[in-house]
């Protein structure tokens, strides 16, 4: 995935749900300017809204997937945890979650976007960026078919080509996913393949997503190739996140 800059620009050609009002008001101004003062990272709410109602078409038809405004690193080697996303306009003022892999789902707040409210990370600027992310779904059961694990890969596939990256991921094909872990965690992934007792899959070393552009994890790769039909994948720790391997 690209940055936020260029998803925005996609996504503020689309109308939404939401009237736009094209005159920012001055406490929303006001707002900008004391959280550039203390050098916090921030965004627009509005623009993150608009991006978030672009690619909501793209994984609405295809339910093994999901997208997250996406706190990244500007470097791997900085950390992701402890963050916290604020929201606060003129009328609005809550607090986002963001998961141990920098993911926040924004709530699409009338009031919040009328306002131009300014979303603040609790980090200085310079070493994190805003930009969207897919990924596939995690499982409560921790029990991931074979046939399912090969659909969501297609699914993450076909809607980062449709929502503007086709060129980028012309003439790739899904080899497989990734199972993410905290770095240093030792997780228990297992393979099952018929009546055969259950093989525990090792971790390695390696970045969590296809793009590169985070640290490094504990990761799990599941290839297609090793997956016949009616196999299934066991992940007793519950991952951080799942990603797709192309080749």
């Amino acid at each position: 995935m690209k940055t936020l800059t260029k998803l925005l620009l996609l996504a503020a050609c689309l109308p939404t749900a939401v009237p736009a009002a094209d005159t920012v008001v001055a406490d929303s101004v006001v707002t900008v300017e004391i959280n550039a003062q203390r050098d916090s990272e921030w965004i627009g709410y509005r623009h993150a809204y608009k991006a978030a109602a672009f690619f909501a078409p793209f994984v609405r038809t295809r339910p093994l997937i999901q997208a997250h405004l996406q706190v990244r690193p500007q470097r791997p080697e900085v950390p992701l945890e402890g963050l916290r996303l604020s929201v606060a306009g003129a009328r609005t003022r809550f607090e986002v979650a963001v998961d141990a892999i920098g993911r926040a789902e924004l709530p699409m707040e009338k009031k919040a976007y009328e306002d131009d409210a300014v979303i603040t990370l609790n980090r200085q600027k310079g070493n994190y960026y805003f930009s969207g992310r897919y990924s596939i779904r995690e499982r409560d059961d921790g029990v991931y078919e074979a046939s399912l694990l090969r659909d969501a890969c297609e699914q993450l596939l076909a809607a980062q080509r449709a929502s503007g990256y086709r060129m980028r991921l012309f003439g790739k094909r899904c080899a497989g996913i990734k199972i993410v872990y905290p770095a240093g965690s030792a997780p228990e992934v297992a393979l099952e393949v018929g009546g055969a007792p259950p093989r525990m899959l090792a971790p390695a070393e390696a970045h969590p997503f296809e793009d590169g552009s985070m640290g490094l994890y504990q990761v799990v790769t599941v290839r297609f190739a090793d997956l016949p039909a009616g196999a299934k994948v066991t992940a007793a720790t519950r991952p951080l996140a799942i990603g797709t391997l192309y080749e």
